[in-house]
Protein backbone atom coordinates (compact mmCIF):
# COMPACT_ATOMS: atom_id res chain seq x y z
CA UNK A 1 0.00 0.00 0.00
CA UNK A 2 1.28 3.52 -0.87
CA UNK A 3 0.77 6.03 1.96
CA UNK A 4 1.69 9.64 2.68
CA UNK A 5 0.95 9.62 6.42
CA UNK A 6 2.14 9.64 9.14
CA UNK A 7 4.68 12.06 7.69
CA UNK A 8 6.85 12.23 10.79
CA UNK A 9 7.17 8.45 10.99
CA UNK A 10 8.07 8.11 7.30
CA UNK A 11 10.57 10.99 7.49
CA UNK A 12 12.16 9.48 10.62
CA UNK A 13 12.44 6.06 8.90
CA UNK A 14 14.10 7.56 5.81
CA UNK A 15 16.31 9.84 7.91
CA UNK A 16 17.53 6.98 10.10
CA UNK A 17 18.47 5.02 6.99
CA UNK A 18 20.42 7.83 5.31
CA UNK A 19 21.80 9.58 8.39
CA UNK A 20 19.91 12.88 8.33
CA UNK A 21 17.13 14.57 10.28
CA UNK A 22 14.32 16.24 8.34
CA UNK A 23 12.69 19.43 9.56
CA UNK A 24 9.31 20.65 8.28
CA UNK A 25 8.06 21.63 5.85
CA UNK A 26 8.24 18.37 3.93
CA UNK A 27 5.90 15.77 2.49
CA UNK A 28 6.36 12.01 2.24
CA UNK A 29 5.36 8.87 0.36
CA UNK A 30 6.03 5.32 1.49
CA UNK A 31 5.35 1.76 0.48
CA UNK A 32 4.03 -0.18 3.46
CA UNK A 33 3.88 -3.98 3.38
CA UNK A 34 2.26 -5.88 6.28
CA UNK A 35 2.43 -2.79 8.46
CA UNK A 36 6.15 -2.22 7.78
CA UNK A 37 7.72 0.56 5.71
CA UNK A 38 9.81 -0.99 2.94
CA UNK A 39 10.53 2.21 0.98
CA UNK A 40 10.12 5.88 1.76
CA UNK A 41 10.54 9.23 0.07
CA UNK A 42 10.82 12.66 1.66
CA UNK A 43 10.17 15.73 -0.51
CA UNK A 44 11.48 19.08 0.69
CA UNK A 45 13.00 22.35 -0.56
CA UNK A 46 10.28 22.82 -3.19
CA UNK A 47 11.10 25.71 -5.54
CA UNK A 48 8.20 25.46 -8.01
CA UNK A 49 10.22 23.81 -10.79
CA UNK A 50 12.33 21.52 -8.60
CA UNK A 51 12.02 19.51 -5.39
CA UNK A 52 14.68 17.72 -3.37
CA UNK A 53 13.93 14.03 -2.95
CA UNK A 54 15.43 11.77 -0.30
CA UNK A 55 14.96 8.01 -0.58
CA UNK A 56 15.59 4.93 1.52
CA UNK A 57 14.37 1.49 0.51
CA UNK A 58 14.60 -2.20 1.18
CA UNK A 59 13.05 -2.62 -2.28
CA UNK A 60 11.36 -0.36 -4.82
CA UNK A 61 8.13 -1.16 -6.60
CA UNK A 62 6.98 0.17 -9.96
CA UNK A 63 3.74 1.26 -8.25
CA UNK A 64 5.67 3.42 -5.79
CA UNK A 65 7.85 4.89 -8.54
CA UNK A 66 4.77 5.83 -10.59
CA UNK A 67 3.24 7.41 -7.47
CA UNK A 68 6.42 9.42 -6.93
CA UNK A 69 6.39 10.59 -10.57
CA UNK A 70 2.71 11.62 -10.33
CA UNK A 71 3.39 13.51 -7.11
CA UNK A 72 6.49 15.38 -8.33
CA UNK A 73 5.18 16.23 -11.81
CA UNK A 74 1.40 16.42 -11.50
CA UNK A 75 0.82 17.53 -7.91
CA UNK A 76 3.89 19.71 -7.28
CA UNK A 77 4.20 20.81 -10.92
CA UNK A 78 7.96 20.23 -10.98
CA UNK A 79 10.00 19.61 -14.09
CA UNK A 80 12.86 18.04 -12.16
CA UNK A 81 13.71 16.28 -8.93
CA UNK A 82 17.07 16.71 -7.24
CA UNK A 83 18.81 14.00 -5.21
CA UNK A 84 22.13 13.74 -3.37
CA UNK A 85 23.99 10.64 -2.36
CA UNK A 86 27.26 9.88 -0.69
CA UNK A 87 30.11 9.53 -3.19
CA UNK A 88 30.91 6.15 -1.62
CA UNK A 89 27.33 4.80 -1.92
CA UNK A 90 27.55 2.82 -5.16
CA UNK A 91 24.19 1.09 -4.57
CA UNK A 92 22.36 4.44 -4.37
CA UNK A 93 24.15 5.69 -7.48
CA UNK A 94 23.01 2.57 -9.34
CA UNK A 95 19.39 3.07 -8.23
CA UNK A 96 19.47 6.74 -9.26
CA UNK A 97 20.77 5.81 -12.71
CA UNK A 98 18.01 3.18 -13.03
CA UNK A 99 15.47 5.89 -12.19
CA UNK A 100 16.73 8.11 -15.02
CA UNK A 101 18.91 10.44 -12.92
CA UNK A 102 21.98 12.12 -14.32
CA UNK A 103 24.90 13.24 -12.21
CA UNK A 104 25.27 17.04 -12.26
CA UNK A 105 28.03 17.68 -9.78
CA UNK A 106 29.96 16.98 -6.63
CA UNK A 107 29.73 18.80 -3.30
CA UNK A 108 32.90 18.52 -1.25
CA UNK A 109 32.50 17.30 2.34
CA UNK A 110 28.69 17.65 2.14
CA UNK A 111 28.22 14.70 4.51
CA UNK A 112 31.14 15.80 6.71
CA UNK A 113 33.21 12.68 6.16
CA UNK A 114 32.29 12.23 2.50
CA UNK A 115 31.53 14.20 -0.65
CA UNK A 116 28.01 14.22 -2.09
CA UNK A 117 27.11 13.53 -5.68
CA UNK A 118 24.28 15.72 -6.99
CA UNK A 119 21.77 14.14 -9.37
CA UNK A 120 18.78 15.41 -11.33
CA UNK A 121 15.86 13.48 -12.77
CA UNK A 122 14.05 15.43 -15.46
CA UNK A 123 10.42 14.54 -16.08
CA UNK A 124 11.28 13.71 -19.70
CA UNK A 125 13.84 11.12 -18.56
CA UNK A 126 11.93 9.48 -15.70
CA UNK A 127 11.26 5.89 -16.84
CA UNK A 128 8.03 5.50 -14.85
CA UNK A 129 6.39 8.66 -16.15
CA UNK A 130 5.45 10.44 -19.34
CA UNK A 131 5.05 7.57 -21.81
CA UNK A 132 5.31 4.65 -19.39
CA UNK A 133 1.53 4.11 -19.47
CA UNK A 134 0.62 5.55 -22.86
CA UNK A 135 0.40 9.12 -24.17
CA UNK A 136 -0.82 10.58 -20.85
CA UNK A 137 2.13 9.16 -18.88
CA UNK A 138 1.94 7.65 -15.43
Amino acid sequence: MIVSEPREEIAAWVGARIGVTFHPPYTTLAHVDRGRIIAGFVFNVWTEHDVEVSLAADRLSRTLMRSVFRYVVHQLGCRRATARTRADNIAAQTVLARLGARQEGRQQAYFGDCDALLYAIMKEDFPYGLHAEGPEGA
